[in-house]
């Protein structure tokens, strides 16, 4: 098994992953598990592989993943970033590498709850990875140049019922956000659709989504059960509570001093 993969095996906490990585020819490594992809239509034409790969890239985020676990996944990317796209918020833990000999450039700001603010500009080089705690801290990979391109390599511990923020790269204000949580996303379309449409049976799936553990589809579910019976609402609020999270906290508060 590959040593990168292994690490990825078990649980074993980041930062003794970065400790490991130090000693690492990171490039072999990551070379390996490229070699190993399971490519459609496995064949000794280079072009045709290369074809294959384009095909398992995720275009929205430029990353290629090489291995994927319970508790994290690598990946590799080239960072392809402009003055106009806005800056996003990676749920849970990362750690940042470099790979060929070749360093890059990281800015990190930290991270409130509506706003960032740029903290200092960081070089990752081989040898040296860079761990970072994406609930505090947002990282920005500075984009190729005809100068200098160099791959970069990461690994990430993600948290599921953390949002992905949404930050305009200028003014460096919040603003959207979304689910990590695929499931949760979904929820909150459905609720949404169901809303739009005037379905009979929303006040009975609210219900229920309102046991849900993620602060966002539970706080839409409480909003449509007060639509229809601001009296059930009230029932709610203990639940939400109980999720102890500071910004469905401040909703609810409001809420209070509204009603």
């Amino acid at each position: 098994m590959n040593k990168l993969s292994e690490l990825l095996s078990e649980q074993i906490s980041p930062e003794a992953i970065a400790d490991a990585i130090k000693t690492m020819d990171m490039t072999w490594h990551v070379r390996q598990l490229f070699d190993a992809l399971p490519v459609h239509g496995n064949t000794s034409d280079d072009n045709v592989r290369r074809a294959a790969l384009l095909g398992i890239v995720n275009v929205a985020t430029h990353h290629l993943t090489l291995h994927c676990t319970e508790y994290g996944n690598l990946s590799i990317q080239i960072p392809q970033g402009s003055t106009a796209s806005p800056l996003y918020s990676v749920p849970g833990c990362t750690l940042l590498f470099a790979m060929n000999d070749q360093s890059f450039t990281v800015d990190l700001y930290s991270v409130f709850d509506d706003h960032l603010a740029l903290k200092e500009r960081a070089v990752v080089r081989e040898g040296q990875p860079l761990l970072i705690e994406g609930p505090h801290t947002l990282f920005d990979c500075h984009p190729c140049t005809q100068d200098h391109c160099a791959i970069i390599g990461s690994l990430n511990w993600p948290d599921r019922t953390a949002d992905i923020s949404v930050f305009d790269r200028e003014s460096l204000r919040k603003i959207a956000w979304f689910p990590h949580d695929e499931s949760a996303a979904r929820f909150l379309v459905s609720l949404e659709l169901l809303e739009a449409t005037q379905d009979p049976g929303l006040g009975k799936i609210a219900e229920e989504l309102i046991y849900h553990y993620h602060p966002a589809v539970a706080w839409k579910a409480f909003q449509v059960i007060h639509h229809l019976s601001p009296q059930a609402a009230t029932h709610y609020v203990p639940l939400l509570r109980q999720l102890d999270n500071p910004h469905l906290d401040g909703l609810l508060d409001q809420w209070s001093q509204a009603a």
